[in-house]
């Protein structure tokens, strides 16, 4: 965070009232009558990275369920529009096309900033939370489900297993959001497609640029193909194809990141001497160890263990993985001879090293007297630096909440929810507790009234507790009383979050990619034998995917041309990462094939998302914006290849 970013957070906070909005167009309801702009507020905390309605503004579109039919159910999905730094941006914004199917974005305000703050030099950056996703889907939560199946919920929650139990909310789910009315068929990649340009009409942007990842590459390409209007430039970054059977083919990734963690000592001459048939011994180590595994670091090691460890660096997150290709064929080596000790350093953190300032200071040896104390004082001056940085960040994000609290209007409406938790607690049978939160859950599909509310307290407490309650409900009025109706979202979170994923998942997965068998269990068994893998792991892996019951509970729908591959001229910049576990790296090439203005890149020591694993990802995409019909310099690329560790403890750099 710079001073004047933290002193615009601080001005925005105390100015009183709020300043004219950045963004006239959203507060005018938005640009396209079809499609509706409502400005809520962002979800909390936004400061000190952002001021909402200053730098960053939250809302609903609203788009048809149907886009055939304008006149179907409409569907309130949620954005953000980020606005570009500068004071004379360029007109076509970055729209992010999040990954999933589900997961959503919206929410995290924050991270959104943090990610795409690099594109924001000339652009404004837009997301929004896909149909049926996360805050894009609100009225599609089943609580009448959660009430149905409330005491194996909570029995799961507290640990029981239930490997029936997902099957059964499914089925139920289906179920109820089908007689609820909502066209199920309708949540598919083809309808979001149609969404992009919906939203972006609405926020007032004709001509837009797209970066998708993961799933949201696929959601590109089908813009691409079914509304590519006012697209200017596509950028890729992780890629899973239509025509790949992404659910048969979910351990190809795996195999290839293996592949390439080994292939570039595999071609070295050096390398290869050092650890020959390097990739072999590592996929025969995994059949050893789980046979018989190690232990390290109180672990117990099997080879589910060590696939698991190669897989965790898929995350740009885990700060202990960074690095990692350098030591993994010395590990394997190490394994081999049945020692531990380079696996448990990273198991605790240790490996790679990070040196800090002060260890590279204690350890430069040529340094005079002078050096070494203007060495000492920077390193200081950097201390503080960062010190009052997360002091004033942390300062500004508790004023925002305090004065969000204060700014508010008193609720009796959640004083009241309050007070039925507290009653709720007092509840001295379990029986009676689940009760209460079965009628309390389907409050959500009754209209917002007080005689609901009587009707829950008289119920399920006794007559004291019921008359407190009643005397508290008589002051309500109806904002109150529907403030207490929209907590039930909010106060059941815990029981959503069992089953909310995974169906947003299977609602697209099981309707639009498992048609005439084109995903299947035999399928990724059958895949996952051919990959290389010896009989144990072969059987463990196999065994690992249970989604392929729950499709069943789905009715799939066949959509022309929807599993081919996506032919276009659009200018677009493929990203692929080499240990990237979720989408393999050989797929971005794949899709490429078809689209005859492409540029791909493949990023080594890059996992899934490779924009936030390099600033060599970021300046590529960058630049590619500015100038999508430029062939971008992409040495950087090169530079990202990292050396290998040789037995002898020195460090052997490999040829790209």
């Amino acid at each position: 965070m710079t001073r004047d970013q933290l002193l615009a957070a601080f001005l925005a906070l105390l100015g009183g009232d709020a300043p004219e909005s950045e963004f006239p167009m959203l507060a005018a309801d938005g640009a396209d009558t079809r499609y509706p702009v409502e400005i809520t507020p962002c979800t909390r905390p936004v400061a000190p990275d952002e001021v909402d309605g200053q730098t960053v503004i939250c809302g609903t579109v609203a788009v048809p369920e149907d886009h055939a039919n304008p006149d179907s159910r409409t569907l309130e999905l949620s954005f953000i529009v980020f606005r570009a730094h500068s004071l004379a941006p360029v007109e076509d914004p970055v729209v992010y096309l999040h990954g999933g199917p589900g997961g959503g974005s919206v929410q995290s305000v924050r991270s959104l900033s943090f990610f795409f703050d690099h594109l924001r030099g000339r652009r404004d950056v837009v997301a929004f939370d896909q149909r049926g996703v996360d805050t894009s889907a609100p009225d599609m939560n089943c609580f009448g489900t959660l009430a149905q199946n409330i005491e194996p919920i909570v029995d799961q929650l507290g640990g029981a297993e239930l490997p029936q139990l997902e099957e059964t909310l499914v089925r139920d789910c289906i179920s109820e959001l089908t007689e609820r009315g909502f066209d199920l068929p309708r949540f598919n990649t083809t309808q979001n497609a149609l969404d992009v340009p919906a939203v972006m009409s609405a926020l007032g942007y004709p001509d837009y640029n797209i970066y998708g990842v993961s799933y949201g590459t696929k959601l590109a390409l089908e813009v691409m193909r079914s509304a590519p209007v006012g697209v200017r430039s596509v950028v890729l970054d992780s890629v899973a194809p239509p025509q790949i059977a992404l659910y048969d083919t979910l351990f190809v990734p795996h195999t290839e990141a293996i592949v390439n963690t080994f292939a570039p000592c595999e071609s070295d001459p050096v390398c290869s001497e050092a650890y020959p048939n390097i990739t072999q011994r590592f996929l025969d180590l995994l059949e050893d160890l789980e046979a018989r595994p190690l232990e390290a670091s109180g672990i117990e090691v099997s080879g589910q263990t060590l696939f698991s460890i190669f897989a965790a660096r898929n995350d740009w997150s885990d700060p202990t993985t960074r690095g990692f290709t350098t030591y993994a064929p010395a590990l394997v080596s190490e394994l081999e001879d049945g020692t531990v000790g380079l696996l448990k350093q990273m198991l605790d953190g240790d490996l790679p090293p990070q040196p800090s300032p002060e260890a590279l200071l204690a350890g430069a040896s040529d340094l005079s007297a002078d050096e070494r104390v203007l060495a000492q004082v920077a390193i200081n001056a950097m201390s503080q630096m960062e010190i009052a940085s997360d002091t004033a960040s942390s300062a500004l994000e508790q004023l925002e909440a305090d004065r969000d609290r204060d700014l508010a209007l008193a609720s009796l409406g959640e004083f009241l929810d309050d007070e039925l938790e507290d009653a709720l607690a007092g509840l001295p049978e379990r029986a009676d507790r689940l009760e209460f939160a079965r009628d309390y859950l389907n409050l959500r599909f009754e209209t917002p009234s007080a005689g609901a509310l009587l009707d829950l307290v008289r119920t399920h407490f006794d007559e004291a507790t019921a008359g407190r309650m009643a005397s508290l409900i008589a002051l309500l009025d109806q904002e109150d009383v529907e403030r207490v109706f929209s907590l039930i979202a909010t106060d059941n979170a815990a029981l959503e979050t069992v089953m909310e994923g995974e169906f947003e998942l299977m609602l697209y997965a099981c309707q639009e990619d498992f048609v005439d068998g084109f995903n299947s269990a035999a399928g990724f068994g059958a895949t996952v034998a051919e990959l290389g893998y010896g009989p144990l792991l072969t059987a463990a892996l196999a065994n690992l995917p249970s989604f392929y019951d729950d499709c069943s509970q789905f009715t799939p729908v066949a959509r022309d041309d929807y599993l081919e591959p996506v032919v276009s001229d659009i200018p677009v910049l493929v990203f692929s990462g080499e240990i990237d576990t979720q989408t393999a790296s050989s797929w971005g090439a794949l899709a490429a094939e078809t689209l005859s203005n492409s540029q791909s890149f493949l990023f080594p020591e890059t996992g899934h998302g490779a924009l936030v694993f390099s600033q060599c990802a970021r300046d590529i995409g960058e630049a590619f914006l500015e100038n999508p019909a430029a062939n971008i310099h992409s040495s950087c690329v090169s530079d990202l290849r990292l050396p290998y560790l040789m037995p002898d403890g020195s460090l052997h750099t490999v040829e790209n």
